[in-house]
């Protein structure tokens, strides 16, 4: 009896993280080389931020992480910065829970044979990398005011503010080990 359910061992690891800070960009429109701003510095191309919006997704698919209503590039004056700005969105966080149960079966000698089954994301969360998050509204068109001077319209990549890529799914794994 004492060999069946004596000598277990259980093990976990909790990890949780909040999102790191990100930036949103406006990436290339069509029809302008330098940008909106007209600078070409990567950094200057931001649009402009939603105050009314919150910047976190509550709708749609779980990889969508940007709301895309909370940044736009209607009513943009070309020539400026947005007024959105660096860092002012939360990126993807995570909670993961990992569970081990650990088997010690004495084979004399001092000689042990353990018996190990891990579970790795025991609760199989579906936690987002920030790694390939679109952060780049990159619009397949725009429209320009009669001055030419201020974006009346912008059509938005659909992929906008979605993770492409998450962390692995519940696994499990089964070992032997031999202490002596």
């Amino acid at each position: 009896m004492r060999n069946v359910f004596g000598d277990w061992e259980i093990a976990s690891i909790v990890g949780a993280g909040t999102g790191q800070p990100l930036t949103v960009y406006t990436g290339s429109l069509p029809g302008l080389n330098g940008g909106p701003s007209g600078t070409g510095y990567t950094d200057n191309q931001m649009p402009n931020r939603v105050a009314s919006e919150p910047c976190r997704a509550k709708n749609g698919p779980p990889e969508q992480i940007i709301n895309p209503n909370a940044y736009t590039l209607d009513g943009f004056k070309l020539g400026t910065i947005g007024s959105a700005r660096r860092g002012d969105c939360t990126g993807p966080g995570y909670f993961q829970t990992d569970l081990a149960f650990y088997k010690n079966i004495p084979l004399g000698s001092g000689m042990k044979l353990q018996v190990r089954w891990d579970i790795f994301n025991i609760f199989n969360n579906k936690d987002f990398l920030f790694a390939g998050l679109n952060t780049s509204m990159s619009p397949s068109a725009i429209v320009l005011n009669s001055a030419g001077n201020t974006i009346a319209n912008a059509t938005i990549a659909g992929n906008f503010g979605q993770a492409t890529r998450a962390r692995d799914p519940r696994q499990m794994q089964l070992g032997f080990k031999l202490l002596w």
